[in-house]
């Protein structure tokens, strides 16, 4: 049995690139983070959207950009235009691309939030031939899913999973987001989450999460950052997406109000920030909530809890910087 374990590793690291290799890797980050940029091309002059690009929903994969008005939804019909993920600093090496067509501009206050779908994708951050055989991978555990039961009844088509995949390659922030409505309170972790605009935000939940009527109805949240060191915590909260209501008295952290709302926020948030709900869209089998920050408030500085696909952390073990 000893003699066989290294080989199933070998045979592993020659198939994938990694015996380690991982999906969703949490890391510690300045926010906003400065490792990968993200590029809109396709529209004349490439525009840097890295801190305006969210995920407006995971199923079907759907991309936000925030733009300031005046766009014209035809010409991105017509352009196809790309998003390019970077390498911020070295060589600015090419990461990956997603093609994009467009679907819808919703107007959020003086700018719109552009939505896109994909067409395809491209992934550079490892050889092809081990990129193939993650996809196979991946493909054979969506098949394994379909029989439990607990599988969703819309699935993913294997473009838009590689599209997320690729989009991940950009660290994206986990927040804990706060809402009460009347007597009923949860805290749930975030992470298709982002700005697109200086004061509007956008978030994108699941519908069956047990979160969205309270968001609905209380039209006010709060969005504290984690530190890293508090990332089981910010896990162990996943659970919360299925509970109606959560009592605080049993959260694994102390308390504190938001000073705008009064909503309880962990007392180890580095950031808190109040949003008021503006609109809310129903995107496949998402709910996608677009807020307008009304408070801002720094409470320490330190490492933020983001989230990053294994293949770009495969890709800067292997390329020096």
């Amino acid at each position: 049995m000893d003699k066989v374990q290294p080989v199933r590793k070998a045979i592993k690291w020659l198939l994938f690139g990694s015996a380690n290799f991982s999906q969703f890797i949490p890391i510690g980050l300045r926010d906003p983070q400065s490792e990968v940029s993200v590029w809109l091309h396709g529209m004349g002059v490439p525009h840097d959207v890295t801190d305006s690009s969210v995920v407006a929903a995971a199923q079907p994969f759907t991309v936000g950009i925030g733009l300031e008005g005046g766009w014209d939804l035809d010409t991105f019909r017509r352009t196809r235009p790309s998003l390019k993920l970077c390498q911020r600093g070295g060589e600015k090496r090419l990461l990956g691309e997603i093609r994009l067509r467009a679907i819808e501009a919703i107007p959020i206050g003086d700018r719109q939030l552009v939505l896109f779908g994909a067409r395809g994708c491209r992934n550079y951050c490892v050889p092809r031939a081990w990129l193939g055989m993650r996809y196979l991978y991946y493909a054979y555990r969506r098949w394994r899913s379909r029989k439990s039961l607990n599988a969703p009844a819309i699935r993913m088509a294997a473009r838009d999973v590689h599209s997320l995949l690729v989009f991940y390659i950009c660290p994206r922030p986990v927040v804990l987001v706060s809402v009460v409505d009347g007597s009923l309170a949860n805290i749930f972790p975030m992470d298709l989450i982002g700005p697109i605009g200086a004061r509007h935000f956008s978030l994108a939940l699941r519908s069956t999460s047990t979160a969205v009527p309270l968001i609905e109805g209380s039209r006010r949240i709060a969005l504290s950052s984690v530190p890293v060191e508090q990332t089981p915590v910010a896990y162990q909260l996943g659970k919360n997406h299925k509970e109606a209501c959560v009592d605080r008295d049993d959260l694994p952290f102390g308390t504190t109000t938001s000073p705008r709302f009064g909503l309880p926020v962990p007392q180890f948030s580095l950031r808190v920030r109040e949003m008021q709900i503006e609109a809310v869209r129903t995107i496949g089998s998402y709910k996608l909530f677009l807020a307008c920050t009304i408070g801002d408030q720094w409470r320490a500085d330190g490492l933020q809890f983001f989230l990053v696909h294994g293949f770009y952390q495969t890709w800067k073990h292997r390329v020096p910087s």
